[in-house]
């Protein structure tokens, strides 16, 4: 497996079935280079659930340390979709299930966490990330995310990470998996990605 691409297919930020390409540096390493996957996507409509799904594949293929490699601009539902990959189901007031995007951050009133799937003890998940931020979608989303982060609070009682520090993904990955954050330039084997 080493030095191979491996194709896995995913839901990509808007819904549509893609395929992306995962590297494997050294034994039980996978790095997904993200850049091109979140190339176009909408702030309010997109979805990480992609991610979740490459996560729990990457797993199933014998992953031990996977890398998300991630592009400055990515989408901020707060991991939502990938949470609803793992699992986690989402619901509004009236009890309506709620699908993972930002559009939805503000109308999730509970969380169901019983169908999620734990993390095995011997998986690591790294973010690498760039130094910038996407300010103007922050901006956008920054009433509904802290809306979000406090319902994951409650319901999980683990405090969320700071969505600037570890992005929309490594905030709800954060919570329930636990996640190392990187620069992409610390790490020698993301050399040529994004």
């Amino acid at each position: 497996m080493v030095g191979k691409g491996h194709l896995f297919r995913v839901q990509g930020p808007m819904g549509e079935r893609v395929q992306i390409v995962g590297y494997a540096p050294s034994p039980k390493t996978v790095v997904f280079d993200l850049c091109e996957f979140f190339r176009e996507w909408d702030p309010l409509f997109a979805t990480t659930y992609g991610v979740g799904e490459l996560l729990l594949e990457a797993m199933v293929r014998g992953g031990k340390h996977i890398v998300l490699v991630l592009p400055e601009r990515h989408p901020l539902d707060g991991g939502m979709g990938l949470l609803e990959a793992l699992g986690v189901r989402f619901f509004d007031a009236a009890g309506r299930e709620l699908t993972g995007m930002g559009e939805n951050l503000k109308r999730v009133a509970s969380l169901d966490l019983s169908g999620i799937l734990k993390k095995p003890q011997n998986v690591r998940v790294t973010l690498a990330l760039g130094e910038e931020r996407d300010e103007e979608a922050l901006k956008l989303l920054c009433e509904d995310l802290f809306h979000f982060a406090r319902l994951l609070f409650r319901f999980t009682g683990e405090q969320p990470p700071d969505v600037r520090e570890v992005g929309g993904i490594g905030m709800g990955l954060g919570v329930v998996w636990g996640v190392h954050v990187t620069g992409r330039e610390e790490m020698p084997c993301l050399s040529g990605l994004c």
